[in-house]
């Protein structure tokens, strides 16, 4: 049943992919970018703990998807492949324009945290080892976003050993190691509170350290791709339990309302992870169960599809169109919110191109993955850590 159940597709999945997108981008083009100042920046970083969820939602996402269309008999190798190809082309891409980016620059970039573009951030950037360093101008350095890939490369070098486990584990146990996961990662913002160090910037309660365990650190982001891991096993055996929408709602509303009281780690939005994961789950089971359009439009499946290249493209782009501007824009707000719109579509029009004529001809001649759909791909795109 569970491999039955495995070959059917899950559109709506591809287009979560580019929902997830949106408030990412916009928290990074209107906030992160520096364009307004005063007042108007600061509540504009309201927008931190929903582009952060969104991070964790896509970790949530690749763990479901790679579990979903995962063969018994699938060779670990071609898996990596499939994976290498996937990403690597599209980050390299998006690591040679920053290059170039911060070549041609004369100045350091006008943003309230611009990103390190000495040669340290450079070759861990490049080389994905960025997360492995406590150094915040390292794991938020160059093309910033590149951190989750950082992490998306840990996950799958493990992905091999983790199916094999995961799918060991009886059924009637299933729903005991997802809770014990989600209990896990809700504590993991605690833990990285008792950390001590000094505060990175006043608009940034967190130490260096503390930021890194939390939002970071890899092992600490296993977490959430394993429970993607389990949601999928649930839902080929059968064994999802029935959730209420409404609770769903009401367990995010007293999230989000408890922020402000909260150690300001939980605003990191890993601890949205199981809240995301039952999303996924009802989104997928619609889609089974053929009750699920809302998410179908042609439109939003090919942003889906293009949405890793929107995640990885975008900060060389926004940081391009705001060192143009310069240090001290002075826009009225109409006028600064028209450029953060036309930043947002000319990052998605460049996503679009870089996905049609770029990442997926490779994908197609060197992946050796014929038999797997590109809409079910899984693409990695949270939030970089400068969006803290």
């Amino acid at each position: 049943m569970s491999d039955e159940l495995s070959s059917r597709r899950l559109p709506s999945l591809t287009s979560l992919r580019f929902v997830l997108a949106i408030p990412v981008i916009w928290y990074h083009v209107s906030y992160v970018s520096g364009i307004f100042d005063g007042s108007l920046h600061k509540s504009l970083a309201i927008g931190a703990p929903f582009a952060a969820g969104a991070v964790s939602g896509f970790f949530v996402l690749s763990g479901f998807v790679v579990t979903w269309v995962y063969r018994p008999g699938d060779r670990a190798r071609t898996f990596w492949r499939r994976r290498c190809w996937k990403i690597l082309p599209n980050h390299l891409l998006a690591w040679t324009a920053t290059l170039v980016l911060f070549a041609v620059a004369t100045a350091e970039m006008p943003m309230p945290a611009p990103p390190g573009d000495g040669t340290g951030a450079a070759l861990t950037n490049l080389f994905l080892v960025q997360d492995w360093i406590p150094d915040y101008h390292l794991y938020s350095g160059f093309n910033t976003p590149a951190w989750s890939i950082s992490c998306e490369v840990f996950f799958y070098a493990l992905f091999p050993a983790l199916i094999l486990v995961a799918r060991r584990i009886p059924t009637r146990r299933l729903r005991s190691v997802w809770a014990a996961l989600a209990g896990m990662i809700v504590l993991m913002p605690l833990v990285s509170s008792a950390i001590p160090g000094t505060e990175l910037y006043d608009w940034l309660p967190i130490n260096e350290r503390s930021l890194w365990f939390a939002y970071v650190f890899p092992p600490v982001r296993l977490l959430e791709f394993m429970l993607g891991i389990v949601t999928a096993r649930l839902i080929q055996t059968s064994s999802w339990p029935h959730i209420r929408r409404r609770y769903l709602g009401i367990a995010m509303f007293l999230f989000f309302a408890a922020l402000p009281s909260l150690p300001p780690q939980y605003a990191m939005g890993s601890a949205t992870a199981p809240a995301l994961a039952v999303i996924i789950a009802r989104l997928a089971l619609a889609d089974l169960e053929g009750r699920s359009r809302r998410l179908h439009h042609p439109a939003l499946l090919t942003l889906g599809e293009s949405s890793y290249a929107l995640y990885i493209t975008h900060a060389p782009l926004m940081m391009a169109a705001r060192y143009l501007i310069g240090p001290d824009p002075d826009l009225a707000p109409g006028v600064g919110f028209a450029w953060v719109l036309g930043v947002i579509a000319l990052a998605f029009l460049v996503s679009l191109v870089v996905y049609r004529y770029f990442e997926l001809p490779l994908l197609r001649r060197w992946s050796g993955s014929r038999r797997t759909p590109p809409p079910l791909q899984p693409a990695p795109s949270p939030t970089p850590a400068s969006s803290a």
